[in-house]
C-alpha cells in the first residue's frame, strides 16, 4: 500500500479546498491534518523541529516522507507529478497558456470576493451589493464567456485549474444561491467535475468540509 502523505491546513475550506479535491480525484492516500484556527496548535508546531527548520513553513503544506512542500501553487504541481498525472498541468502548450489565463482570472475573482467580505462591518450592509456588482460580477461574466464552448476550463482535458474553478463556483453559490444559473458555462464545468466518481464520493463523505469557507468572525461572511 502506498504510504500516506500529510496535507495540512486550517479547519476551514479556504485556499486549500481545491487541493483537497485534487488529492481526492487522483486518489493519492493522504491524511488531512486539520489545525484549529482558533487555537495555537500551528504556531506551536512551527516554532519547534522539524518545521522551525523549514524556511517557507506555511499552510497549506504537504509532508511526503521527510519532504515538506509549501505554497499552494506548488502543491498543485507536486500532486500532479506525485500521481503520475502531468496531463493535469496541461497536455499541450496551448492548454498550458489557457490554464494560466483562467487561473489568473480566478485569482482576481478570489481577491475581489475576499475584499467584499472584508469590508468594515459598519459599511457592509449598505455597500455589499454595490461592491459585488461593480467589483466581482464583471469578472464572473468575462470568465463565463472565456470558457464558452470548452469541455473544461482550458480545453478538452481536465486540468488542476478546474478544481480551483469548482471551489470558486461553490463559494459564489453559497454566498448568492442561484447566481450561477445565469452563468451556464461555469456551471457546466462545475457540475461535470461534481459528477466524477471521486469527487462525488468525497462530497458525500464525512471528510468534506461544508463550512466554514473562511475564518469565522474574521470577515463579514464565512
Amino acid at each position: 500500500m502506498q504510504d500516506q502523505i500529510e496535507f495540512g491546513y486550517w479547519n476551514i475550506r479556504g485556499i486549500a479546498q481545491p487541493l483537497r479535491y485534487l488529492l481526492e480525484y487522483v486518489e493519492i492516500p493522504y491524511t488531512d491534518k486539520v489545525y484549529n484556527i482558533a487555537d495555537t496548535e500551528w504556531s506551536q508546531a512551527v516554532a519547534k523541529p522539524p518545521l522551525n527548520q523549514e524556511v517557507l513553513a506555511n499552510l497549506p503544506y504537504i509532508k511526503d516522507g521527510d519532504k515538506w512542500i509549501f505554497e499552494s501553487q506548488a502543491l498543485y504541481i507536486y500532486i500532479a507529478y506525485k500521481a503520475k498525472r502531468p496531463d493535469l498541468l496541461g497536455t499541450t502548450n496551448e492548454e498550458q497558456v489557457l490554464l494560466e489565463q483562467v487561473k489568473g482570472v480566478l485569482i482576481d475573482l478570489y481577491k475581489g470576493f475576499r475584499s467584499l467580505i472584508a469590508l468594515p462591518e459598519a459599511d457592509y450592509p449598505a455597500k455589499k451589493d454595490e461592491y459585488f456588482n461593480t467589483q466581482v460580477l464583471w469578472i464572473i461574466e468575462k470568465l463565463n464567456k472565456f470558457v464558452q464552448g470548452r469541455t473544461w476550463s482550458a480545453g478538452e482535458h481536465l486540468t488542476y485549474v478546474d478544481f480551483f474553478l469548482f471551489e470558486v463556483v461553490e463559494t459564489l453559490e453559497a454566498y448568492k444561491p442561484g447566481l450561477l444559473d445565469q452563468f451556464q458555462n461555469l456551471r457546466k464545468i462545475h457540475d461535470a467535475l461534481a459528477e466524477t466518481p471521486q469527487i462525488k464520493k468525497y462530497l458525500a463523505s464525512d471528510r468534506f468540509i461544508a463550512k466554514p469557507f473562511y475564518p469565522v468572525g474574521r470577515w463579514r461572511w464565512w
